[in-house]
């Protein structure tokens, strides 16, 4: 063992006592290894025999006839956190080994959760795309009419004209009344929409935090 291999174990032997005794217990024998020369590390190794049983003089030295109480306490903790440890991965185990046994039925719920997602999303975008088709077939044939009956009022049948370029204007108005009832719509619709997946998310992602919080 090297004078830094056992340093380095004396300091983390040292781990759990007060920071500043534990430095002046590292400054003292690093200035032993330094007094001592390199050339005599492997003697004062010898001599002090491991790092457990100088961190356990140091420890004795401290804590005094509580030393004990001390060491019963640590261990005490030590296997607590085992159970701890022990607890938390049968706890895990056990949550993966009730999702899939239970995985039909909440494959089936997430499915079927799914399937009611697409069709409601289906059925607005059918709802959307007859609301555009109306709209455009009220455009078009409010031009088409529009046409038709200026060209019927120029053309001797001035009355049937105006009827029908009436009935045209009428019709485009309504499919220019429908385009900004849609932009309107649509407007409104997906922000609303995009707020509500970012504020599911949130909301998941806040649950999952403070589970991990509260563990």
């Amino acid at each position: 063992m090297s004078r830094q291999d056992f340093m380095e174990q004396l300091k983390r032997l040292l781990d759990d006592i007060p920071s500043n005794e534990r430095q002046d217990a590292l400054n003292y024998y690093e200035n032993y290894f330094e007094d001592a020369g390199p050339e005599n590390e492997a003697k004062i190794i010898e001599e002090l025999e491991s790092p457990e049983k100088v961190a356990a003089s140091i420890k004795k030295d401290l804590f005094g006839e509580n030393y004990e109480a001390y060491e019963f306490a640590k261990k005490q903790r030590e296997q607590e956190k085992i159970k701890e440890n022990n607890a938390k991965v049968q706890r895990n185990i056990l949550i993966v080994v009730l999702l899939i046994v239970a995985s039909p039925i909440w494959i089936g719920l997430v499915g079927g959760l799914f399937g009611v997602f697409v069709g409601l999303l289906g059925a607005i975008l059918g709802i959307g795309a007859a609301l555009i088709a109306c709209v455009a077939v009220f455009l078009v044939v409010g031009c088409i009419l529009i046409g038709i009956g200026l060209t019927k009022s120029l053309f001797g049948f001035p009355a049937i004209g105006l009827i029908v370029m009436g009935i045209g204007i009428l019709m485009l108005t309504l499919g220019i009344l429908g385009v900004l009832a849609l932009c309107w719509i649509i407007g409104k619709f997906i922000p609303w929409m995009i707020l509500g997946l970012v504020n599911l998310c949130r909301s998941l992602f806040q649950k999952g935090r403070k589970k991990e919080a509260y563990r």
